[in-house]
């Protein structure tokens, strides 16, 4: 009796802990920016059943900001161009991606393989024409011990 008493004592205990108690639902734009920044390679980008994304050692890239800025640019530009300067907006509840650029507004859906895999399918109703799969940049200078 004892045991049985100190079990729905225990059930109160831990029931009055979490009621009330709402979750807040992770923003993935987070994983696009890490806080701070952080540059993605493009490395597909699809459209009719043909990649068109860049090959070689020429990639292009897309660097999110915290403050919801963004920039298109190709590894042959840093350095010497600034690259196309952009805004997003992500919404993790609807898993979508918006990247409104002067000229062009891309609308995706997200679908997220891995944290090292983001796919990009135009939305319902998008003007958008074609799909991307981004990745961090992987390491491109390797040190030859």
């Amino acid at each position: 009796m004892r045991n049985r008493l100190s079990h729905i004592f225990l059930f109160f205990l831990l029931e009055a802990c979490t009621t009330g108690v709402s979750m807040v639902e992770n923003d993935f734009s987070s994983m696009l920016h890490d806080g701070n920044s952080k540059v993605w390679m493009i490395r597909d980008i699809v459209s009719n059943g043909t990649n068109f994304a860049k090959k070689g050692d020429i990639k292009d890239l897309l660097i999110f900001y915290d403050n919801g800025y963004c920039i298109l640019q190709s590894t042959f530009e840093i350095g010497t161009q600034t690259g196309q300067k952009g805004q997003f907006k992500a919404d993790f509840a609807a898993k979508k991606l918006i990247i409104q650029f002067p000229k062009e507004t891309w609308d995706f859906s997200v679908e997220i393989k891995s944290e090292n895999e983001i796919l990009l399918k135009p939305a319902t109703n998008s003007k958008t024409t074609f799909s991307m799969v981004i990745i961090p940049l992987p390491e491109l200078v390797r040190n030859n011990r």
